[in-house]
C-alpha cells in the first residue's frame, strides 16, 4: 500500500496537499444577451506574487478562475472585435466563488469601459456555510486572538477543554480551550488547518495539540461549519488560517494588549457567596504581544513574512491553597487564605518564504517553533492548587513546504507537505518556593492524591503523570482541471507517525484514595510505570469531486475512500511498584485496518439568476475522527492489559472509629484481607488480556464510526452588501462501539432503586424514585475482567441525532460599519434501552467515550439509570453578534461582541450509602463497597443559567501617512458585570455550587500599529 501511494504522488510530482481558496466565475455576453466563447480574463492582484491568472470562457461564455488568494481584484475581459471591460473593486475572501459577470460591446480593443464591483453576499455555487474572519475585524473586535475564541464567535459553534465555559461568552481576556464544536459534533471531528493541512495532533481523534496557529501569521480565517469539503474525512468545524506571503512593499502589524487585576471590578456577590462558591478567578496580569511583518527579498520573486506571539498570563482559581499541602501525614483538604493560581506561558515564532521560481511554479516554506506551559493549570473548584499539572511542551515545531503551478489555464497542481513534531505532558508541578525550600521535592513523593467523593475535590497530589512525544507527517497532492462549466479535483492525502508515552504517578505508590466527607471509602490502584508505543502507520484519503454549473443550479458532488491503519511495534512491559513479578515483551501487533468511501453531495439553486438568492440542499456522508486515540490504540497488547482497578477500604487501622489513613492490607493480593476489600477485577496487571476486541470491528469495510448530515438554506441578499440566511441541519450518527464484560451476564446483577433526596433544587422537589440501577451479586464480584469491544448493533438498535435552526445575518453596508452575526438552536436525542438491558456495565460512565448518551462521556465512574436509557434535550439556543463601525472623519472605532449562549447541563451524582440501597437490593453493595455514585437527575432537564455577555471596545485611529496608521484601543469585557456561574458541581453533598463563573468586568488596553 506504501508503495501504491508513493506511486500515486509521483503521479502529481510532489507529496502535497490541494487547499480551498477563494474562485471567480461568470458569464461573459454581448449586448444581444448571447453567450461569448474565447474571452480572455485576466485576474491582477497585488496579493499574488505571479500578478495575474488568466481563464478563457468556454462554449457557453463560462470561465472560472480558481485558487485566488484573499484580497482586491482587477478583473479584464478582452475579445478581439469587442471593447474591453474592466471590473474593478472585486474583494475576495474565504473559498467563495465570486460571480463576476460581463457584457462585451462591439468597438475598437482600445476602448475600455471601466466598471466598480464589490464583494457578493451570496455564495450561488456552494452549499457549504462558512465565516470568513479577516485580520482586520479580529484586530477590531474585543476578542481574545486564539482559534478557539474566534471560531465561538460563531452562531452554534461552542469552545471545549480546559477554558470551555469562558469562552462561550469570549470573554476569556487570553486564556484558551482545546477545541470546537458545532451541531453536535465533537472535538474530535474538528480540524484546524494552515493553508488547507491539518495542524492536528495524532491523538485525541486528531485534536488540536499545543502548536496553535497564530493569527498574525494569516491573511484572513475561514470557519467552514456545516456541508464541508471531501478534502478531509471529518465533519466537524473546519478552520482554515489562510498564510500571508509578504509583498512587494514591506508591511508590518503588530497588536499588543496588556490587562492586570487592578483593571478589573468585581463580580463576587452575596448572591454567589450564598451559593457556596469559595472564591472567583480574577485576572492577575495578563500580556499577549503579537506581530509580523514581510516584504520582498526579491521584488515580484520572493517574498517573506515573519511572526511572533507571546503571552504571559496568571489568573485565580475558584480554590484557596490547602493548609496541609505538602504534609504527608495530614489527610484532609483545610482551606487556607492563600487563593490558588493558573499560569501560563506561551510562544511561538514562524518565518514564511514564498518564491515564484518559473511564472508558472510557486513554492512557499514555512517553520515555526512554539513554546508552551500552563505551570500549573487545571486548578479549580474541584481541584486543589497542589493537585493542579504542569502541562509542558518541551518541543513544539511545524514545516510546511508548498508548491502550486497552474501548468495552464485550466490544468493547475497544489501542493503542501508537513511535519509536525510534539513533545509534551502533565507532569507535576514544582511547588511554590520549591528552590528556596528542598525539601518540599523529596515530601512530594510521599503525597498520595486523594479524591473527596462527595465535592469531586482532588488534592494531595497528582494521581497519574504522563511523558509523551507525538511526531507526525502529512502529506497531500491534488490536480485540478477547470473549465467554464466544471470545477473537477482528484486529490491523494496520507498522515503517519506515531506516539510513545511513559505512564507514571508521581506518589511513590502508583495509589490514590477516595474519600467521603474524610473518610476513606475506596482504594484505586495502577499498574504504572509502563511504556506504550503505538503507530499511525497510514491514514489515507483519495478524493474526487465536481462543481457543475449548468445556467443557473450548480451541483457539487464528491467521492471519498479512507483507509487508516495503526500498529504496536514491539514492546516490553517492565516491573512496576504493584506488579513486581511483571516482565512481558509483546510482539509487533497489527490494530485497525478500516476502509470506508464517504460521499459529499450539494445542489445550489441561483433562484432569480441575477446572484442574490440561493436555494442550497446538501447530503454527506462523514467519518468521525480518529487518529491514535481509543481503539486506534487501545486494543494494543500494552493496553489491553488491565492497568488499573479499585478495592474498598474500611480504615480501621487498630486505632478506634477515625483510623491513620493507612491501608492495613497487602495490596496486591486479589483475594480480601485485613482493612481491604476485594480487587474488583482479580486480573489486574497479569497478561491476560482484559479487553478482546471484535475482529470484525477492526478490520473491513464500513465499520469506522460515521454521521450523516442533511442541510437544506435559503440565502437572500435583501440589499446590497446585506444578506441573510436560515438553515434547516440534522446529523445522524452510526456505528457505535459497546463494550461488554463477558465474566458476567445481565443474569449477574441484581437490579434495585432508590429514593432521590427531597429537595428543592431537584426537579419537582425531589423525593421520586429512580428505577434501573445495577449491582453485581457478590458471588460474581471481582472475577477477572474479560471486555469485548464490538458493535453495538450485535445487541439491538442505538441511536444518536441531533436536529436544528440557524439564521446567520451579513451585514456590510457602506460607512465603516460591519456586523455579523445570528441565531442556532438545536437539540439532541440518544436512546441505547435495546443494549442496557442486556450490557448493564455500558451504565457507567466512561472517561472519553463516544457518544452514547448525554452525560456517559463526561461522568466516569457514575452510574446512569436504565430508565434514562432514552434521552433528549429541549431546544438550546444561542445568539451572537459582533460589530464593528468606524465614525467616519474622526477615525474613532467602536465594536461590540454579543453572546447569549445557555448554561451548562447538569446532572446530579449522588452517593448512594448501604442504608440508601438496602431496602430495595436487600443486601449491602458487593465487594464491601461504602457507597455506589447514581445520577438522579433526567439528562437535560435541568441547565444553569443562561450567560448574557457583553463587551465593548472604543478607539481611536491615528493616520500617520500611507499605510501607516496607530490605534489606541480600551476594551471592556463583561461590561454589565454579570455574575453567572458557568460551571456548577454536580456532585450532590455541592449540588449546583458554582465552580466557576464569568470573569468579571475588566479593562484591556490594546495597542497596534499598521505600516
Amino acid at each position: 500500500m506504501r508503495r501504491i501511494v508513493a506511486a500515486l504522488v509521483c503521479v502529481v510530482l510532489l507529496p502535497s496537499i490541494a487547499y480551498a481558496q477563494a474562485s471567480m466565475t461568470g458569464v461573459v455576453r454581448d449586448t444581444s444577451g448571447a453567450v461569448l466563447p474565447g474571452v480572455t480574463i485576466e485576474a491582477a492582484s497585488p496579493a499574488l506574487i505571479e500578478k495575474v491568472r488568466a481563464a478563457v470562457t468556454d462554449g457557453n461564455g463560462r470561465y472560472q478562475i480558481v485558487d485566488l488568494r484573499p484580497g482586491a481584484y482587477t478583473v479584464t475581459f478582452t475579445l478581439t472585435g469587442f471593447n474591453t471591460v474592466l471590473r474593478d473593486g472585486i474583494t475576495l475572501q474565504g473559498t467563495a466563488a465570486a460571480v463576476v459577470d460581463a457584457d462585451l460591446r462591439v468597438g475598437a480593443l482600445s476602448e475600455t469601459i471601466t466598471v466598480t464591483g464589490e464583494a457578493p453576499t451570496v455564495d450561488v455555487s456552494s452549499s457549504t456555510t462558512q465565516r470568513v474572519m479577516t485580520t482586520a475585524v479580529i484586530d477590531s473586535l474585543p476578542v481574545s486572538r486564539n482559534f478557539d475564541a474566534i471560531a465561538s464567535m460563531v452562531p452554534g459553534v461552542t469552545a471545549s477543554g480546559a477554558n470551555a465555559a469562558r469562552n462561550q461568552g469570549n470573554v476569556v481576556g487570553g486564556s484558551s480551550g482545546d477545541g470546537i464544536e458545532f451541531h453536535g459534533t465533537v472535538n474530535s471531528d474538528t480540524r484546524v488547518t494552515v493553508a488547507g493541512i491539518s495542524v492536528m495532533t495524532l491523538q485525541a481523534g486528531g485534536g488540536l495539540g499545543r502548536s496553535h496557529p497564530d493569527v498574525a501569521t494569516a491573511s484572513e480565517v475561514t470557519v467552514d461549519t456545516s456541508s464541508v469539503s471531501a478534502e478531509l474525512p471529518t465533519g466537524g468545524v473546519r478552520m482554515n488560517f489562510i498564510p500571508r506571503d509578504g509583498g512587494n512593499d514591506l508591511k508590518g502589524t503588530a497588536v499588543n494588549s496588556y490587562t492586570r487585576g487592578s483593571l478589573q471590578g468585581s463580580n463576587y456577590t452575596d448572591r454567589l457567596k450564598g451559593l457556596g462558591l469559595a472564591a472567583v478567578g480574577d485576572i492577575d496580569y495578563n500580556w499577549d504581544l503579537n506581530g509580523g511583518f514581510g516584504g520582498p527579498f526579491k521584488r515580484d520573486k520572493v517574498w517573506f513574512w515573519f511572526a511572533g506571539r507571546k503571552q504571559l498570563l496568571a489568573n485565580n482559581a475558584t480554590v484557596y491553597e490547602n493548609a496541609n499541602a505538602y504534609k504527608p501525614n495530614e489527610w484532609l483538604y483545610v482551606p487556607s487564605d492563600q487563593i490558588g493560581q493558573n499560569k501560563g506561558r506561551y510562544s511561538t515564532t514562524q518565518l514564511r518564504t514564498t518564491f515564484q521560481a518559473t511564472p508558472r511554479n510557486k513554492v512557499a516554506f514555512t517553520y515555526k517553533y512554539d513554546g508552551y506551559c500552563q505551570c500549573p493549570g487545571g486548578i479549580g473548584a474541584t481541584v486543589a492548587p497542589e493537585a493542579g499539572p504542569d502541562e509542558r511542551n518541551p518541543r513544539l515545531s511545524q514545516e510546511h513546504l508548498e508548491w502550486t503551478s497552474p501548468v495552464t489555464n485550466r490544468l493547475l497542481f497544489e501542493a503542501v507537505a508537513m511535519h509536525l513534531y510534539e513533545r509534551w505532558g502533565a507532569m507535576q508541578q514544582q511547588p511554590r518556593g520549591s528552590l528556596d525550600d528542598p525539601a518540599k521535592l523529596t515530601i512530594l513523593p510521599q503525597m498520595i492524591s486523594v479524591t473527596e467523593q462527595s465535592t469531586g475535590l482532588t488534592y494531595r497530589n497528582l494521581a497519574q503523570a504522563n511523558n509523551t512525544l507525538v511526531p507526525n507527517y502529512a502529506t497531500r497532492a491534488a490536480v485540478a482541471y477547470v473549465t467554464g462549466s466544471h470545477s473537477l479535483k482528484f486529490g491523494i492525502n496520507d498522515t503517519w507517525g506515531f506516539a510513545d508515552t511513559r505512564n507514571y504517578t508521581p506518589s511513590d505508590l502508583p495509589i490514590s484514595y477516595t474519600f467521603n466527607r474524610g473518610v476513606p471509602t475506596s482504594i484505586t490502584l495502577r499498574a504504572r510505570p509502563y511504556n506504550v508505543k503505538t503507530q499511525e502507520d497510514m491514514d489515507l484519503g483519495l478524493f474526487i469531486q465536481d462543481r457543475w454549473t449548468m445556467n443557473r443550479i450548480t451541483l457539487n458532488g464528491a467521492l471519498r475512500f479512507d483507509y487508516l491503519k495503526t500498529s504496536a511495534p514491539e514492546q516490553t512491559v517492565t516491573p512496576s511498584p504493584l506488579t513486581p513479578n511483571r516482565n512481558i515483551t509483546f510482539p509487533q501487533t497489527d490494530i485497525l485496518a478500516w476502509k470506508d468511501v464517504t460521499f459529499r453531495s450539494g445542489f445550489v439553486w441561483d433562484l432569480q439568476g441575477d446572484g442574490k438568492t440561493a436555494v442550497k440542499v446538501a447530503v454527506n456522508k462523514f467519518l468521525n475522527g480518529q487518529t491514535l486515540n481509543t481503539i486506534g490504540s487501545a486494543p494494543a497488547p500494552v493496553n489491553a492489559m488491565l492497568l488499573q482497578t479499585t478495592r474498598s477500604w474500611n480504615d480501621r487501622g487498630g486505632l478506634g472509629i477515625n483510623g491513620d489513613y493507612i491501608p492495613q492490607c497487602d495490596l496486591i493480593a486479589p483475594a480480601a484481607n485485613g482493612e481491604c476489600g476485594a480487587l474488583a477485577a482479580s486480573n489486574f496487571g497479569q497478561t491476560i488480556p482484559a479487553t478482546s476486541y471484535d475482529p470484525k470491528l477492526l478490520s473491513g469495510f464500513g465499520v469506522r464510526p460515521y454521521n450523516y448530515e442533511f442541510s437544506a438554506a435559503v440565502n437572500r441578499e435583501l440589499m446590497p452588501r446585506v444578506s441573510v440566511e436560515l438553515g434547516y441541519f440534522r446529523r445522524i450518527w452510526g456505528n457505535f462501539q459497546v463494550t461488554d464484560n463477558r465474566a458476567v451476564s445481565a443474569a449477574d446483577y441484581d437490579r434495585f432503586s432508590i429514593v432521590a433526596p427531597s429537595d428543592a433544587r431537584l426537579p419537582d422537589g425531589g423525593g421520586y424514585t429512580v428505577n434501573g440501577l445495577y449491582d453485581l451479586k457478590p458471588t460474581s464480584f471481582g472475577r477477572p475482567a474479560d471486555n469485548y469491544v464490538t458493535l453495538s448493533d450485535n445487541y439491538g438498535k442505538q441511536t444518536y441525532h441531533w436536529q436544528g435552526v440557524d439564521i446567520n445575518f451579513n451585514l456590510r453596508p457602506r460607512g465603516g460599519l460591519t456586523v455579523q452575526g445570528g441565531i442556532a438552536t438545536g437539540k439532541t436525542s440518544t436512546d441505547t434501552c435495546a443494549i442496557v438491558t442486556k450490557i448493564p456495565e455500558m451504565l457507567v460512565g466512561v472517561a472519553g467515550a463516544a457518544p452514547v448518551n448525554l452525560f456517559l462521556a463526561q461522568t466516569a465512574g457514575m452510574q446512569m439509570p436504565d430508565q434514562y436509557c432514552a434521552q433528549q434535550t429541549p431546544y438550546v439556543t444561542q445568539v451572537k453578534f459582533q460589530t464593528v463601525y468606524l465614525i467616519p472623519k474622526i477615525d474613532v472605532q467602536l465594536s461590540s461582541n454579543f453572546a447569549s449562549t445557555q448554561g451548562p447541563l447538569v446532572y446530579g451524582n449522588y452517593t448512594a450509602t448501604n442504608a440508601d440501597v438496602q431496602a430495595s437490593l436487600g443486601r449491602v453493595l458487593a465487594g464491601g463497597a461504602p457507597n455506589k455514585s447514581v445520577n438522579i437527575v433526567y439528562p437535560g432537564e435541568l441547565y444553569g443559567e443562561r450567560l448574557q455577555m457583553l463587551d465593548l471596545s472604543i478607539g481611536k485611529v491615528v493616520r500617520l501617512g500611507g499605510s501607516r496608521r496607530m490605534s489606541t484601543r480600551l476594551d471592556f469585557y463583561n461590561f454589565l458585570n454579570r455574575d453567572t456561574p458557568v460551571a456548577v458541581n454536580n456532585n450532590y453533598a455541592a449540588f449546583m455550587r458554582p465552580t466557576d463563573i464569568v470573569p468579571a468586568r475588566f479593562a484591556k488596553i490594546t495597542l497596534t500599529y499598521d505600516f
